[in-house]
């Protein structure tokens, strides 16, 4: 078995890999989803993931470590455990949708900053928190994922790094989904 099917293996047994009919937050339909809420609700599996994560990140030597709510949180966290000396800070949506820090969270000018996701699609979210902490004077240095799974062209970021790279993952727009054509119900697995 290739790394990986391992890591992939994994998420199938902890229910963070999905197939079936699954409506995506963009709108569009797919046959695959990634629910990583099952992985981190394992805090020693989590953990293998955070450290393997921070092995990739810890070369740009971050000293914070930011997640966006809520995906990101938990691991930024476990991510942060694992980078000596590095505070782990997460952003929230505001009332106009953009992300904003609260609870007293700062960047400082000049901070070396790496923003963890849980899973990268798009890279909305992530690179949300990138514009953020840049807005601030913070100097984002990499950005990493548990799972990538990206199909087009990621944000302009310094670096990307993630412990999963799935490619492939198809995705229809409704009308042209092959799933609803054979009368396969669609789920919204984070309902």
């Amino acid at each position: 078995m290739s790394p990986n099917n391992a890591w992939l293996q994994e998420l199938a047994e902890v229910g963070a890999y999905l197939e079936g009919h699954f409506l995506l937050t963009t709108g569009r339909h797919s046959n695959q989803f990634f629910l990583l809420a099952r992985l981190t609700e394992h805090p020693s599996r989590l953990d293998r993931w955070a450290e393997q994560l921070a092995r990739l990140i810890e070369p740009y030597r971050p000293v914070t470590i930011a997640g966006p709510a809520v995906g990101g949180i938990i691991p930024a966290y476990a991510v942060g455990r694992h980078i000596d000396g590095a505070r782990v800070i997460f952003a929230e949506k505001s009332g106009d949708g953009s992300m904003v820090w609260k609870r007293g969270f700062r960047i400082s000018p000049g901070e070396r900053v790496a923003v963890i996701e849980d899973a990268v699609t798009t890279g909305h979210s992530a690179h949300q928190v990138v514009q953020l902490v840049r807005q601030h004077g913070g100097d984002v240095v990499a950005v990493g994922a548990l799972v990538d799974r990206h199909a087009g062209p990621l944000p302009d970021w310094p670096a990307f790094q993630s412990v999963l790279r799935v490619e492939n993952v198809p995705s229809w727009l409704p009308e042209d989904c092959p799933l609803c054509r054979a009368g396969i119900p669609l789920t919204r697995p984070k309902n």
